[in-house]
């Protein structure tokens, strides 16, 4: 038998989705900033945080892809990789058991403007963690079956990557974007040619000119106070020292004047990979957090108007984006989006269609709060683990930063207006001076594109 219900006066209306709630308070940790001893030692900088007895120590090297001498692309990578094949008093075995044994979690990464490595371990057993960090970086062995085998890998990507269209895609946008004479045009992950030629040899002059204490930094965060810290740092780097490493500096160029269309062509494909783009700003432009609400707005979320366009209105894609490459100089930026190949020149249309409104009408009112909550919303998001934040305060390192920038970041969000988001719209997205990049059938898109006018077509088996 049933029973017979009554509505509950209380019960949430399912009708409609429930309105968003204020943004919640968030404090960012404290960081100190100091030399560990004088200008040649490393810089040390620590952020008190959480409550699990956790401790992240990572340190930043000038090693990025940008740093890499001429005809040595990807050495910047293969070198931070080679890191974790062995010391000179472990190989590459003995050192992953002890890490494994001390519960160490061992990260290294190289983008363009530096390299990094970090340990994540439990804080009772920092130091012997802290003794095999300093180990890695310091006295690297490079053994040659190891760097052999890590450059077979990086090989094998870059191969993997011509044939993948969306990895094809980013690589040609940036070829095509930057003049081929700017590090940025090429793949972090290097050239062929450049990686065939590199052995231990070549790795040790490269972590010998980069790996430099006078422009390192170690950051810790976790469990652990700025006192106990400093110590750790003097008892395992303490000893290490040495002149900054020299710093890299290269014109940003761009690799068109005026809007182009470069058509990748992979004939018999159904789906079209597109990339437009041009160069961007740097990190420390003026108006970064504006470029970061409009950005928002355009296509740095799922309510975007690009998204919102070509996937919900038009159905043309599951997903449209824009970004920003904030690096020490001008990185680029891009407009990303796949989709059928008979809808090519439409979906170009419409993302088209979308920045020149933005430029011209700025954002609804709806529009700007929703992106400068979002933003402010999601910064608690990226700062759940240790090494999420050690992240975030490494970006004060790498771009020079004031220690408590994070603390006004929220502020400075808010303070974006839409006049704000006109301007920068219409100063930093440049629809006359776009790389447009389409990997695809170049027989079947080149017609529907040519129709549209937008600029000279190029057709491009390979990548020059």
């Amino acid at each position: 038998m049933s029973r017979a219900t009554t509505p509950d006066a209380a019960a949430p209306d399912r009708t409609r989705a429930p309105e968003p709630g204020p943004v919640r308070p968030f404090d960012f940790p404290a960081v100190t900033r100091e030399r560990l001893d004088g200008d040649a030692s490393p810089e040390l900088l620590v952020a008190r945080h959480g409550d699990l007895p956790l401790v992240t120590a990572a340190v930043i090297l000038e090693g990025g892809a940008a740093a890499e001498p001429p005809g040595l692309a990807g050495i910047a990578r293969l070198t931070v990789d080679a890191l974790e094949a062995g010391t000179e008093s472990r190989d590459v075995e003995a050192l992953a058991w002890e890490l494994e044994t001390l519960g160490v979690r061992l990260e290294t990464s190289a983008g363009w403007d530096v390299a990094s490595v970090g340990i994540t371990v439990h804080a009772d057993r920092l130091d012997p963690a802290l003794a095999l960090l300093a180990e890695i970086i310091r006295r690297p062995a490079f053994p040659a079956d190891q760097v052999e085998r890590l450059r077979d890998e990086q090989l094998a990507e870059i191969l993997q990557r011509r044939k993948e269209p969306r990895a094809l895609a980013a690589d040609a946008a940036a070829r095509f974007i930057f003049h081929r004479d700017v590090p940025y045009g090429r793949p972090l992950v290097g050239s062929e040619a450049a990686l065939r030629g590199l052995g231990p040899a070549q790795l040790r002059a490269f972590h010998a000119d980069r790996y430099r204490a006078g422009s390192a930094a170690l950051v810790f965060t976790g469990a652990i106070d700025r006192r106990r810290a400093r110590q750790a740092a003097r008892d395992h780097f303490g000893d290490w020292t040495g002149e900054p490493a020299a710093d890299v500096d290269f014109e940003v160029r761009p690799g068109v004047e005026e809007t182009t269309v470069f058509l990748v062509h992979r004939p018999g494909s159904v789906q079209s990979e597109i990339r437009m783009g041009h160069v961007g700003v740097d990190r420390h432009h003026a108006d970064y957090f504006p470029l970061l609400v409009m950005n928002t707005i355009l296509g740095g979320a799922f309510t975007s108007r690009l998204n919102m366009s070509l996937r919900e209105r038009h159905g043309f894609t599951y997903g449209a984006r824009s970004a920003f490459a904030f690096r020490r100089r001008p990185g680029p930026f891009t407009v990303d989006v796949a989709v059928a190949t008979d809808v090519t020149a439409r979906a170009l249309q419409e993302a088209l269609r979308e920045v020149e409104a933005l430029r011209t009408d700025g954002p609804t009112d709806d529009e700007l709060d929703g992106a400068r909550d979002y933003l402010a919303g999601i910064l608690p998001l990226t700062l759940q683990t240790t090494g999420q934040l050690a992240s975030r305060i490494g970006e004060l390192v790498v771009y020079d930063l004031p220690v408590d920038y994070f603390a006004s970041y929220r502020r400075r969000i808010a303070a974006v207006s839409a006049a704000d988001i006109r301007r920068v719209a219409r100063e930093d997205v440049r629809p006359d001076q776009l790389a447009i990049v389409v990997v695809g059938d170049a027989d079947q898109v080149r017609g529907p594109i040519d129709a549209l006018g937008l600029g000279e077509i190029q057709v491009h088996e390979t990548l020059p």
